[in-house]
């Protein structure tokens, strides 16, 4: 198990001991009172009165320490809250155990029968809301049991044998039972909370494929697949909203003479840096700049007019223009340089998706011809 899982089981059971702890001091409250009450004409009224007022002095701490933590969660360590815990329960427990030792030689047999059944039930009612730690559990059973087993083993026969079950039923069986309840519990937390870390790891490996299957590997921006699926959201996105969608298509000249005058791996710099140049245009939160196949580029831009989109394709050319890429077998220039295409469309159930790719491309090529280096645009359907 991960030490952070494992920390959070651990912290886990400590909030539970504190929530167990606030629920059982309230319990404890009204049955220390009815305690005094039930058996205060068996005892002098300055022993119940000393033993009821630290009784209630310790409960009114615990209470008070208990609401303060719950309020400072995790100040301290984990162990020392435990400590913290492991202190107040055994002080509660000494104090009813001197209860026990204080009444239970001035009660009748009757009474005596009932004061054993009540602590059992605060030993069995207190075990259970300390399962998350051994050390507490501890501190509660053993001063209060071996009290009253001392008070049993030393009365008549029929109560040493009640003394002999008692002890089997708090050292053997209520032990054994709360061993397998805590086992048991933090096996459920230890499940609970990797499983939790498990599909968190999980969600961050899902969102990171998803990502990275988004772009290019070579460019850092957008591949095809994923310019595709853009094309046709945006495309849907358009026609309902009666905008006009624009498409740039770049494609960088003579790159075949590029790469085999300087070599692959100039090539692909120069690709990254035609690839910046796009990321850099994009300023809107449905722009993309993609990588469209080797060399060839594209910029999608929803909600932007022909006018629009020509000064974006515009920019992007003088930009590359300006990285001064030196190109010695280019035929335009002594720099890289760019040709770009620029169609818009205005998306209705007339035409189709194909159309503005067809009349980008077409645009492209009309750049070419016409010497590259330069920005050419074609409309195609609707005024935009």
């Amino acid at each position: 198990m991960t030490p952070s899982v494992t920390k959070q089981v651990r912290q886990a059971v400590i909030e539970q001991l504190y929530e167990h702890v606030a629920f059982s001091v309230p319990c404890l409250l009204l049955v220390t009172i009815s305690w005094a009450l039930l058996f205060y004409s068996f005892v002098p009224a300055q022993q119940t009165l000393l033993w009821l007022s630290a009784n209630l002095g310790v409960l009114a701490l615990r209470w008070l320490h208990v609401t303060w933590r719950r309020h400072r969660p995790f100040e301290r360590s984990l162990s020392w809250l435990e400590h913290e815990l492991f202190i107040g329960v055994t002080i509660t427990s000494i104090i009813w155990g001197s209860g026990v030792l204080l009444y239970i030689d001035a009660l009748p047999a009757s009474y005596r029968a009932s004061m054993v059944v009540l602590a059992t039930l605060i030993l069995t009612g207190g075990s259970m809301m300390l399962i998350g730690s051994r050390r507490c559990f501890f501190g509660f059973i053993i001063p209060l049991g071996i009290a009253l087993l001392v008070e049993l083993g030393l009365g008549s026969e029929q109560e040493r044998v009640l003394a002999c079950m008692l002890a089997g039923y708090l050292f053997v069986f209520l032990t054994s039972l709360v061993r397998r309840l805590r086992r048991d519990h933090l096996s459920s937390l230890y499940h609970r909370f990797a499983n939790a870390d498990l599909a968190a790891e999980l969600k961050v490996v899902s969102e990171h494929l998803q990502h990275t299957s988004r772009l290019d590997g070579l460019t850092g921006i957008a591949n095809r697949a994923y310019l595709d699926y853009s094309l046709d959201l945006a495309w849907r996105r358009c026609r309902r909203a009666r905008a006009p969608l624009s498409l740039i298509l770049l494609d960088v000249d003579y790159f075949k003479q590029y790469n085999d005058l300087y070599g692959h791996q100039a090539g692909d710099e120069c690709l990254q840096q035609v690839a910046a140049v796009l990321s850099e245009a994009q300023r809107r939160e449905d722009d993309l700049a993609a990588r469209y196949g080797g060399e060839e580029f594209a910029l999608l831009l929803p909600a932007t007019n022909h006018q629009g989109a020509f000064q974006v394709a515009e920019l992007v050319r003088q930009r590359i223009k300006q990285c001064d890429i030196s190109h010695a077998r280019s035929k335009v220039s002594a720099v890289v340089t760019c040709s770009i295409g620029v169609a818009t469309i205005v998306p209705d159930s007339s035409l189709a998706l194909s159309s503005l790719i067809q009349k980008a491309d077409a645009a492209l090529y009309q750049a070419k011809h016409n010497g590259r280096d330069r920005v050419e645009v074609a409309l195609q359907g609707h005024a935009a």
